[in-house]
C-alpha cells in the first residue's frame, strides 16, 4: 500500500513539474505579484524560452526581452536565466545578463547594458537644464543582491565621447567613467578623477532608491571653454579652485 502511495506522489510531482514547464509564460507572469511601477505586455513562449514585447519600469521602456532558462541548472537546483533585451533599431536600453541564485541569494553576472545618457540625466537634479548625448555603457561582472541593495558589486560605468547641450550649444566633455562597488549594502559609483572636467565625485544609492553624492569640480586646462560661464551656478570656488558638488 505504501509503495502505491509513493508511486502516486511521484506521479503527481512529475505531472506538476510537466505542467509548469509547458505552461505559457504569460500565465506564469500573471501569477507573479509585480511592483506597482512595473508593467509587462505581450508575453509569449514558455518558462524555458520566452519573449516579452515590452517592460515598463516607471517611465523607462525596455523592449524585446528574451529569456532562456537552462534545463541543466534546474536539475542542479540552481536555475540560471539568460536575458537579452533591446536592439539598435528600437529606443530604450539594450543589453544582456545572466541571473542565478533564484532559490537563494540572487546573483547577476556578465551584465552589459547600454542606455541613452539623457535617460539618466533627466533624473538628476542638475543646476541647469542640459541634454546629455551618446550612450552610457554599464558593465557588471558580479552583483550579489543583499540588504538594503547589495552584498557585492564589481563593475564600471563608461560614458565615451560624452557631450551635453546647454544654452543651445553642444559641448564635448571627453570620456568619463566610474567604478561601481558595494559599501555596507549601498551601491557606490566613484568617478575616475582623470577627466577633462576635473571632476571627482562619489554617489551612493541608498535604501528606497534615495540617491546622494558629493565631490568637486576643478576646472583645468582641458575644461571646456563653453562651460566656464556656467560655473557661477555652482557658487564660489574654494582656495584650491574647486567647486563643491552635492546631491
Amino acid at each position: 500500500m505504501k509503495s502505491k502511495f509513493a508511486y502516486v506522489a511521484i506521479f503527481l510531482v512529475l505531472y506538476s513539474v510537466f505542467v509548469v514547464a509547458l505552461a505559457p509564460a504569460s500565465w506564469l507572469i500573471a501569477q507573479v505579484n509585480l511592483p506597482s511601477n512595473v508593467k509587462v505586455s505581450a508575453v509569449e513562449g514558455t518558462i524555458w524560452d520566452s519573449h516579452v514585447e515590452q517592460v515598463i519600469i516607471d517611465d523607462v521602456v525596455v523592449n524585446q526581452v528574451q529569456s532562456s532558462l537552462s534545463f541543466i541548472s534546474v536539475l542542479m537546483l540552481d536555475p540560471k536565466l539568460d536575458l537579452t533585451f533591446g536592439n539598435a533599431l528600437v529606443n530604450g536600453p539594450e543589453g544582456q545578463l545572466t541571473i542565478s541564485g533564484l532559490l537563494s541569494t540572487m546573483l547577476v553576472e556578465d551584465a552589459r547594458v547600454s542606455i541613452a545618457a539623457n535617460t539618466v540625466a533627466l533624473r538628476l537634479n542638475l543646476p541647469i537644464d542640459v541634454i546629455a548625448h551618446e550612450q552610457l555603457q554599464l558593465n557588471v561582472s558580479r552583483f550579489v543582491i543583499g540588504a538594503p541593495i547589495c552584498n557585492e558589486l564589481q563593475g564600471d560605468l563608461q560614458w565615451r565621447n560624452a557631450a551635453v547641450s546647454a544654452f543651445d550649444e553642444r559641448v564635448k566633455l571627453g570620456g568619463l567613467s566610474a567604478t561601481l562597488s558595494c559599501d555596507k549594502g549601498e551601491l557606490v559609483a566613484e568617478v575616475e578623477p582623470n577627466n577633462n572636467l576635473g571632476l571627482s565625485y562619489r554617489a551612493q544609492l541608498k535604501q528606497g532608491g534615495r540617491l546622494s553624492g558629493s565631490g568637486y569640480l576643478t576646472p583645468g586646462e582641458k575644461f571646456p571653454e563653453q562651460l566656464k560661464e556656467t560655473l557661477s551656478f555652482l557658487g564660489s570656488p574654494d582656495r584650491q579652485g574647486r567647486y563643491r558638488l552635492k546631491m
